[in-house]
């Protein structure tokens, strides 16, 4: 079940495209991204078209094996290209060993199209042409007794020239973002963004939030914090130089969700005038808490879903056609 980094995909399954191609540049093609976390074992009851699935992790409730395979069973339902999926607090045996000991079978995932993410840097190409690099981590701050923790203070997104003062830089090549990439997908949001609990506290990680500023992504898919629910657009300034600097970005109002009309059409997604903006401004990156569980551990929350446009390498053999 594990991936190691920059596994390549291969799919040999076309997309089925949600949208005509058409009138994309030769250098770049749209790729729609469905967005979802924290299911906890709930199957949805629509499966939006879309290119490839986020699964932002807590596919279960209890992390068992047996739960483990339901959750596969029902992300096999979803038709898209490709399904990336990283482990939640809640996943205690998506470990390798305790997951075959328990009786689940390493080809579980395979059979349903699913990839497992290994935190670290992983890249993609999808039959369009379009590629992409994303960076997983399925780890979270520590509260209470869950899978995939670490403490406050330590820091291990970033490089030891960004941990503060009074934290601890606990990174490694692997755990460390890198720079230029284009998704972030944790379990967890960054500090003050989508990230306020049922009873008002900021549960986000400063030092993801730190790494987010640094790296500026253009997505940056989350789950976890249920009640932050939401997607947001954040607009940089300048970067932080040494770790006496405050980070300069100014988050956008988070998007109107019109629960409604998102519930008819079986998913969320931005405005157009707000998705024009954030296609225009490649100084922005978008935040989406897609926790399919609500404040109330109901599931009531929509998937999102993104369009972005992706680069192709010069060498694709994949050819634009004009619409007529």
């Amino acid at each position: 079940m594990e991936v190691s980094p920059l596994d390549r995909s291969r799919s040999s399954r076309s997309p089925t495209p949600p949208a005509k191609r058409s009138r994309a540049t030769a250098s770049t093609q749209p790729v729609r991204f469905l967005i979802i976390s924290d299911t906890h074992g709930f199957e949805l009851a629509s499966h939006p078209e879309c290119d490839v699935v986020l699964h932002c992790g807590d596919m279960t409730e209890d992390g068992s094996p047996a739960s483990i395979s339901g959750a596969l069973e029902s992300l096999a339902k979803i038709k898209a290209e490709l399904k990336l999926c990283i482990a939640g607090n809640h996943e205690i045996s998506l470990d390798k060993e305790y997951y075959t000991s328990e009786g689940g079978s390493e080809k579980d995932s395979e059979k349903s199209g699913v990839t497992f993410l290994n935190e670290g840097t992983h890249e993609f190409t999808v039959e369009s042409g379009a590629s992409f690099t994303l960076y997983a981590s399925p780890y979270t701050p520590k509260y209470g007794a869950s899978a995939f923790q670490y403490e406050s203070r330590e820091d291990r997104y970033n490089p030891p020239t960004i941990t503060p003062a009074w934290g601890k830089n606990v990174g490694n090549q692997v755990s460390t973002i890198p720079e230029g990439i284009d998704i972030v997908m944790t379990h967890g949001p960054p500090q003050y963004i989508l990230d306020r609990t049922g009873d008002g506290r900021n549960a986000g990680c400063e030092h993801l939030r730190r790494a987010i500023v640094r790296t500026r992504p253009r997505l940056h898919c989350f789950g976890h914090v249920h009640s932050g629910y939401g997607a947001q657009r954040i607009q940089y300034g300048s970067t932080i130089k040494n770790t006496g600097e405050r980070d300069t970005i100014t988050t956008l109002p988070p998007e109107w969700v019109g629960r409604n009309q998102a519930k008819r059409k079986g998913y969320a997604c931005l405005s157009p005038g707000a998705a024009e903006a954030f296609k225009r401004d490649k100084n922005q990156t978008l935040t989406v808490n897609a926790a399919i569980m609500d404040g109330n551990n109901e599931p009531k929350n929509m998937p999102w879903i993104v369009d972005l446009e992706l680069a192709c390498p010069s060498s694709s053999p994949y050819r634009v056609e004009e619409e007529e």
